[in-house]
């Protein structure tokens, strides 16, 4: 570990970085970006919600499932009684269908747990003065594999 903190390796990195300035450019870039992504995911304070969470959140206090994928994805399999309404619409206003759910749990459902629209969509609706915003954990994918029901009705 100390060779680490030693002159000589220092000496090497600076080396190093002055003979390939665009790899320690890019590797610098990709890690302001990094820090940049866990920042923003740690002051969001947007929670997630296992599927047993998100169904007593819907029973017990009026919650809504918001389906965040597009129509035809909607359409193709979607969790009951869940409304329609994307990632688009949200970001630009159009969510007259949830508006009013703002002080109920608002549980959104993305494809899976590496959906960033549907992070960004639970901001928006969050700064919009809805209360209790919830991202499915896993989204309709971990649904899914949970054998949990899933419903082609519009």
């Amino acid at each position: 570990m100390a060779e680490f903190f030693s002159a000589e390796f220092f000496n090497e990195l600076l080396a190093f970085c002055s003979r390939h300035m665009f790899m320690s450019g890019a590797w610098l870039v990709v890690l302001v970006m990094l820090i940049g992504v866990q920042f923003k995911l740690s002051t969001a304070r947007v929670k997630k919600a296992s599927s047993n969470i998100a169904v007593l959140l819907v029973n017990k206090e009026n919650g809504v499932f918001v389906d965040i994928r597009p129509a035809d994805r909607f359409s193709s399999g979607h969790i009951a009684n869940s409304v329609n309404v994307t990632a688009g619409d949200i970001k630009s206003g159009r969510i007259s269908r949830i508006e009013r759910s703002k002080d109920y749990p608002v549980i959104l459902v993305g494809k899976d747990k590496f959906d960033t629209e549907c992070f960004n969509s639970a901001r928006t609706l969050k700064k919009s003065g809805f209360s209790k915003v919830y991202i499915l954990d896993g989204g309709i994918l971990e649904w899914s594999n949970q054998n949990l029901p899933l419903s082609t009705k519009k």
